[in-house]
């Protein structure tokens, strides 16, 4: 059974979310040492194309369509590699301002058109018990142009010269062009950056197939604990994306749901684009189980670089879930075991100032 469409936010968590962007924004004129950054504070930056990009085409998503060539795609290189325990920082995100359930959302409209060819058709006729868990090992998923596959997708960007892979997801917003990653697949930390140039995401991919075109971001979004702390809980970005021939990426898509501050340790099936041997970054590929933690959420899983960005999808139906964590990172070269934040407050304010960013 598909997840009933569902915006509900309580009128307290707006007010309060409103209260903590505010005040993690305030600058006090004249002090003699400006207090360190609110880590659940958010910050933005602006998408560039590249001249060479920019060259290839009248709008975004013609210009990085032709960019994003095969041999470019193979070439673009995992954003994450092994935290050790040394640089590990052991917090969690705080959990007071409440929490927001917004549920999955379907399709408003047909994608043919985008890129020639249409993404619906394949009914998940022989899909079976999804009660049979996938398991820690990463499998490829089953069914093209299906739901999953709609609202997840392989992202790429450039940066200071180099090709960089990550995942994401497209989550329920009002504005219907969300998607989320991994902080560090939008910046690159203290004294990283943003890397926000041909930053695009591909929905419903599969060895060079594009059915649902080639989207482009406008802008990309972090928290401040990852962006000036380098700090794994707050390990989380946003790209709100442009048009695509006059359609928002979530009514060609559908929408996964998001649970914030939610259960603290929840079951998941978790997707991404992993690169690590002996996956080829060309392929949805899916790991199933329990987290745990006590302070980032873990899972056994065996899909790693590349896999950066990945949501991890609670009360799963088969077809849609909630988005309750994303694929942040692995400690050293243990490749069975990866690690994403608790989407607690800092996630809670960055949901609140994207949401309506249409």
């Amino acid at each position: 059974m598909r997840l009933r469409p569902s915006l509900r936010t309580t009128a307290a968590t707006i007010v309060m979310l409103a209260v903590t962007l505010f005040s993690s924004t305030v600058t006090v004129a004249g002090a003699s040492a400006a207090p360190a950054a609110d880590p659940t504070g958010v910050s933005s930056a602006k998408v560039t194309l590249s001249p060479e990009a920019a060259a290839l085409g009248s709008t975004p998503e013609v210009a990085l369509a032709r960019f994003w060539t095969k041999e470019r795609i193979a070439a673009a290189r995992p954003a994450d590699n092994g935290v050790s325990l040394a640089e590990l920082r052991k917090t969690a995100q705080s959990s007071v301002l409440g929490e927001t359930v917004v549920a999955g959302l379907p399709p408003r409209v047909a994608a043919t058109g985008l890129a020639g060819k249409s993404g619906a058709g394949s009914a998940k006729a022989a899909r079976g018990d999804v009660s049979v868990m996938a398991g820690a090992t990463g499998t490829s998923w089953p069914w093209r142009h299906d739901f999953v596959s709609l609202t997840n997708g392989k992202v790429l960007y450039q940066h200071n010269g180099g090709l960089w892979h990550c995942s994401g997801v497209v989550v329920s917003t009002e504005a219907r062009n969300t998607v989320f990653t991994a902080g560090h697949c939008v910046h690159g930390g203290p004294g990283g950056g943003w890397q926000n140039t041909n930053w695009t995401f591909i929905p419903d991919y599969y060895y060079g197939d594009r059915p649902l075109g080639t989207w482009v971001a406008r802008e990309l979004w972090s928290l401040n604990g990852w962006m000036n702390n380098g700090d794994r809980a707050y390990d989380v970005g946003v790209a709100v994306m442009h048009l695509n021939a006059g359609r928002r990426l979530a009514d060609v898509t559908g929408s996964q749901g998001i649970r914030i501050n939610g259960p603290a340790t929840p079951s998941v099936w978790h997707f991404g684009f992993p690169l690590n041997s002996p996956y080829d970054g060309e392929d949805l590929i899916t790991c199933d189980g329990p987290t745990s933690r006590p302070d980032d959420l873990k899972l056994a899983c065996t899909i790693q670089g590349g896999g950066s960005g990945g949501a991890w999808l609670a009360d799963f139906n088969g077809d849609s879930g909630y988005t309750i964590s994303i694929n942040s990172y692995h400690i050293g070269n243990d490749l069975t075991q990866i690690y994403g934040p608790y989407f607690g407050d800092g996630v809670s304010n960055l949901y609140a100032a994207v949401r309506n960013l249409s």
